[in-house]
């Protein structure tokens, strides 16, 4: 004979990656579910890399190549990686990720110059701090434009179920999560070129291409850059997600990519 038992949550209490439900069955027990992305962490790709000491664990930050720094955010299930690559009078910063924690604190520890953000593509997780920083440069786009303006369904569905490993930074609250607006300083074309004191990056915008024909005409343009000076990755570095590496080789042949 099962006996039966009804339980119920009352707020306050925040339950994360774990639902209760009022039920009757003869024994009710859950724990929380790892999600599977997260068994694979940490990544062994990463041993091969320099890892540079910061204070928020949100972050990871490794040195791929001479002041260019690789900014890993492995507790979310895009993983995403923003660059910084110091130059002698500025920085520029490539990506600012999810907006979870303190991007603009981290650069603060590896570098002082000034920096300017230009970002491969303005989908909320490589935006997610642009609005800490005082220059943006931008794709002349309207899908910026757009994005520019903030998003909180996007934002929410990267804390949902099975999009988080281990703790929340302190004081993040999921449930107002948001990507919140950001100004750009100002526009940025296929070609320009960013000065940073000693290196300059020109920039090479593509167009991607999505799947669905009829969501072609929406797809974003994703921008590269290069430096006049050739910064190569580490040899076989790779990631287990696909991702577009900041610095390109000056022989490397783009001109199938560009946009047309």
């Amino acid at each position: 004979m099962h006996r039966t038992v009804s339980v119920s949550i009352k707020p306050p209490l925040r339950l994360k990656s774990l639902t209760f439900f009022a039920l009757s069955i003869p024994v009710l027990f859950s724990q929380t579910k790892i999600p599977e992305w997260c068994r694979a962490l940490p990544r062994p790709e990463y041993k091969v890399l320099q890892r540079v000491p910061i204070s928020d664990r949100w972050f990871e930050v490794y040195k791929v190549a001479p002041a260019v720094f690789a900014i890993y955010e492995p507790h979310q299930s895009e993983e995403v990686i923003s660059y910084l690559i110091v130059g002698d009078k500025r920085a520029a910063l490539f990506d600012t990720g999810m907006g979870i924690s303190d991007l603009k604190k981290v650069t603060s520890e590896l570098t002082r110059l000034p920096i300017v953000v230009l970002n491969s593509h303005t989908h909320n997780d490589h935006v997610g701090d642009n609005w800490q920083f005082d220059t943006i440069y931008a794709m002349d786009t309207d899908f910026t434009r757009e994005n520019a303006r903030g998003s909180r369904e996007d934002a929410q569905a990267e804390v949902g179920p099975g999009q988080i490993c281990g703790k929340l930074p302190k004081g993040f609250d999921p449930k107002t999560y948001s990507t919140r607006p950001w100004k750009i300083t100002a526009y940025t074309h296929d070609g320009d070129r960013i000065d940073l004191g000693g290196r300059s990056l020109e920039v090479i915008a593509t167009r991607v291409t999505r799947r669905a024909p009829s969501l072609s005409s929406n797809a974003p343009t994703v921008c590269f850059l290069r430096a006049t000076h050739t910064i190569p990755l580490p040899s076989g570095y790779t990631v287990p997600k696909p991702i577009w590496k900041p610095m390109l080789p000056r022989s490397a042949d783009l001109q199938p990519l560009r946009r047309k």
